[in-house]
Parts: structure tokens; sequence; C-alpha cells
């Protein structure tokens, strides 16, 4: 429920801060008791340029006398902008309040009313030793509660020194933690960069190596095609001491058929000159007592070679046919390492 203040009051009220008559002013927007445990103080503040507001408290009278009250910490540093909104909370049980029974002190020299007028005497009576004494007593109050409050602020302060300490202490620890993982990192970065120092110069080697073995299989190549061209000229070598090797193995086929013709010219000649010498004989053992032999009877006997002077064709043939013989055999002898000297070097190619 929201409490106004009553009817013919004013909602805004002043206070001097210094001898010299500076006064600040606070505009009462909303005096809210609220959640059915709290006070909401809200307004506005005017004339507090340079001032700085401590944990702000509220007097409030009632029946059952006097309650000072400090502000919840839901709303601190309180801080305070000329003419802005500003809202306090401060605890509370019981009825909501009357604001033209409440002070709000935010500084030891700011105090205002929150209703203008409310507990102010005439401007023309002039206040009495008992209103003064009254009037010292809640400022000595106010004074009691401030200092309790500085007090409370002092050991929160201080707890949150402890604390902070505390936190510098776990964030110099995280530091050093940090600063040891850093260096870890920079010596497995200083690692990285000499395993890849390490795989670079692996890779040039490895490129080198490649390059030279692609000028290696160039090489490989070019003997490889020097050696099939060598291959080449040595088969067709081969071929050409075939060809020749059967040339003259046909020449040594002919040859052995004209020794073998002239050989049989040769018996004809020895067998004709045996006849001619057995009827030579036979005509001279008509004469001479000797039992005369015909041809037919050189027929019947066996051949018996003779050891006489061949004729004169046959004395020159057989020299013929020996020159023929050992010329298809120079030729096949020729033509035989040919053949060797090319399988050589084919068997070295391959």
């Amino acid at each position: 429920m929201v409490v106004r203040p009553a009817q013919g009051r004013a909602t805004v009220s002043f206070c001097s801060v210094s001898p010299d008559g500076v006064r600040v002013a606070f505009h009462l927007d909303r005096f809210e008791q609220t959640g059915g445990d709290r006070l909401e103080v809200a307004g506005r503040w005017y004339g507090v340029r340079g001032l700085r507001f401590v944990r702000p408290a509220l007097t409030v009278q009632t029946q059952d006398g006097e309650r000072n009250l400090l502000a919840l910490l839901e709303h601190k540093p309180w801080a305070v902008v000329e003419g802005e909104a500003w809202i306090a909370a401060f605890p509370w049980q019981g009825e909501s309040p009357d604001p033209d029974q409440a002070e709000l002190a935010v500084a030891p020299s700011v105090v205002v009313a929150l209703v203008q007028g409310a507990r102010d005497a005439p401007a023309s009576t002039k206040p009495n030793v008992r209103e003064r004494l009254q009037e010292s007593e809640a400022r000595r109050r106010r004074l009691d509660s401030e200092v309790a409050w500085l007090r409370e602020e002092r050991e929160a302060l201080v707890a949150d020194k402890r604390e902070a300490q505390e936190e510098a202490s776990r964030l110099q620890s995280q530091l050093r933690e940090a600063q040891g993982a850093k260096e870890a990192v920079v010596g497995e970065r200083d690692a990285a960069h000499s395993g890849r120092d390490d795989a670079v110069y692996q890779r040039d080697a490895a490129v080198k190596e490649r390059d030279a073995a692609v000028a290696g299989r160039a090489e490989l190549e070019a003997a490889r095609d020097e050696a099939a061209a060598e291959r080449d000229a040595a088969v067709a070598a081969r071929d050409a001491a075939l060809s020749e090797l059967e040339s003259a193995q046909r020449e040594r086929a002919e040859a052995l058929a004209a020794r073998d013709g002239i050989l049989a010219e040769r018996d004809d000649a020895v067998e004709a000159r045996q006849r001619a010498f057995a009827e030579r004989d036979a005509a001279l053992g008509r004469g001479s007592g000797f039992p005369a032999m015909s041809a037919a009877d050189l027929d019947r006997q066996p051949h018996q070679p003779t050891h006489s002077q061949p004729p004169a064709r046959h004395r020159h043939g057989l020299p013929e046919i020996a020159g023929a013989d050992w010329a298809a055999r120079a030729i096949a002898g020729g033509a035989l390492f040919v053949l060797l000297v090319v399988l050589l070097l084919v068997l070295k190619v391959l």
C-alpha cells in the first residue's frame, strides 16, 4: 500500500548543509510498505552536487516511540544524480507508518523530513529548552545510528578487504599456474618449431632425393634406351649372323654334295682303272701263261683300295673339295662366334 503525505503538506523538504545558507532539497515521490517487511522511500534530490551519501537512515515516530532504521544493502551505494529518481529500502515490521512522522538522513549534515512542516514549529515561536534538548537527543541518536552504520561499513570493508586479499592470493596462485602453463606452452611451441624445422629439413632432403631419383631415372631411361638400341643392334647382328650361318650351312651342304659327287666319280674312276688293269693283265696273261681275268671276275672280287697314283682329274678335284669344306667350316665358326657375342650382349642388357 502506498502512503501519501497528509493533505496540505508539502512534499519538498529543505535542509541547510553549510553556515552560509546552502540548502539541499528532497522531493518525495513514494513512501510505500512492500512485501510486509520493508519500507521503500523514493524521490529526487536537488542541490546535491559534490555531496557523498552514506548509508541512509530513517527515523520514524510511532505510538510505541521512535524507531531508527538503516537502509538495506539492496540499493547500495545509493548514488545520487541531480533531479534523477532515487530509492532506498528499510526493514519494517508492523503497520504502515505516517510519512509526516519520518525523517531521512543520508549524511551527517543532510537530514530532511519526508513532509516539510510536519514537525517544524511556527516561524514566530522561539524553541524552548525542552525542544532543543529533544532535537539534540534526536541528532545524537542519528549520529549514534550513523556511527553504528559506519562501524558496520568498516567491518564490511574489512571483510571485503580480507576477501579481496584472499582473491588476490588466489589470483596470484592462478597467475603462477598460468605462468607455469605459459612456460610449458612456450616449451611446447619451441619444440613444435624445432619439429617443424626438422620436418622442413627432412622435406628439403626428400625433395633433393626425389630430384636425384628423377635424374637417376632419366639416366636409367637413357641407359635403357641405349641398351635397347644395343640390344636391337645385337639382335640385328644376330639375325645377320644367323642368316650368314644359314647361308654358310647351305654352301657347306652344297659343298658336301659336290664332294660326295666327286667321291662317287673318283670311285667310278678307280673301278674303271681297275677294270682297265684287269683287262690289261688278262691280255698279258694270255701271252704269258697266267690265267686271264675278265671284267666280270674283277666285279666279283671285293673292292680293295689302291695306293697307286690317282688320275689327274681326281688329284686336282680333291684339293678343291677340301678347300671348299674348310671355307664352309670357317664361315660356320665365325657365325657361331657372332651368335655367342649377341647372346652375351642380350644377357648383359637384361
